[in-house]
């Protein structure tokens, strides 16, 4: 056979063509939409994935709160201690100092 072209009726051949080509875009169109759930599978991945981190940033969170407001109840409790051991520091200079007087014989100010 020869390499000529075999002259059809154009309708036939426009026919053809657009059979052609209806083919090619069905093909492409599935492709796409091949690729587009493949996208939506792997996003809804990454969703899973972020909610997930989202989760334990959010329970660590809780944690370390929890853990900030116990050492902030411990670090009170001992400012009341050491408050109440500066009082009774105090007074038992107080009396240090007034023992201290009557041994010593001077008279001391008048309370009042």
């Amino acid at each position: 056979m020869s390499e000529e072209k075999v002259s059809l009726d154009p309708r036939v051949t426009l026919a053809a063509d657009r059979r052609f080509l209806a083919r090619g875009l069905g093909a492409r169109v599935l492709t796409l939409t091949a690729e587009v759930c493949d996208l939506q599978h792997r996003f809804t991945a990454m969703e899973s994935r972020f909610t997930a981190l989202e989760s334990r940033v959010s329970a660590l969170e809780i944690a370390m709160t929890a853990r900030l407001d116990a050492m902030s109840t411990r670090l009170d409790a001992i400012e009341r201690r050491f408050a109440i051991q500066e009082e009774r520091m105090s007074a038992m200079l107080a009396l240090i100092v007034r023992v201290a007087e009557r041994l010593d014989g001077t008279p001391r100010p008048p309370s009042g």
